[in-house]
C-alpha cells in the first residue's frame, strides 16, 4: 500500500449503500469537496440532512458507476459488492466495504488539527485496533498541548 491525500474537489465519488458506512464515507468526502452521488434502496434519515449530495432511490445498476473516479460499494451484500467490484473499469479505485481483499484503497483514521493531520492504519486487518490507537493518542495530544 502507498499513503496518500486525494484531491477530491470537483471528482465524481460513487457510493453504493445508504447505511451507516456509506453515511461515513458521504460525511467525508463532503468534507473534501467531492461531489458525491449515493445509490441504495433505502437511506439513514441523517442523508436528508446533507447538503449537496445526489441520492438516487435504486437497487444498484453497473450505469451508476460509469462515470466514477472513486466508487465505494457499502452494502451489507457481498454479492452486490462484489457486481461492483467486477462492473468498475480498470482505471476506477473501488474501496469493497465487506472485503478487503477487493479493495485498491482503504480509508485511514485521521487526527486532524489546524496544523496537522495524522493518518493511521492496520492496512484493512483491523479497524478497531485503529480506532483504540487513535484515542490514545488524542489524549497523548490533548495533554501535551495543554503544557505549553
Amino acid at each position: 500500500m502507498y499513503p496518500i491525500m486525494l484531491e477530491l474537489t470537483g471528482k465524481n465519488i460513487v457510493i453504493i449503500g445508504g447505511g451507516k458506512i456509506a453515511l461515513r464515507k458521504t460525511v467525508g468526502i463532503l468534507k473534501a469537496k467531492g461531489q458525491v452521488t449515493v445509490v441504495a434502496p433505502n437511506f439513514l434519515q441523517e442523508f436528508e440532512e446533507l447538503d449537496g449530495v445526489k441520492c438516487i432511490t435504486a437497487k444498484y445498476k453497473a450505469e451508476y458507476i460509469q462515470e466514477a473516479h472513486l466508487i465505494f460499494a457499502c452494502t451489507d451484500s457481498k454479492i452486490v459488492n462484489q457486481k461492483i467490484v467486477d462492473d468498475a473499469a480498470d482505471y476506477q479505485w473501488v474501496n469493497d466495504c465487506s472485503q478487503k481483499e477487493n479493495s485498491d484503497f482503504f480509508n485511514m483514521s485521521t487526527i486532524e488539527q489546524d496544523e496537522y493531520l495524522i493518518a493511521l492504519s492496520t492496512y484493512g486487518k483491523n479497524p478497531t485496533e485503529t480506532k483504540k490507537m487513535k484515542e490514545q493518542l488524542m489524549i497523548f495530544f490533548e495533554r501535551n498541548t495543554d503544557c505549553e
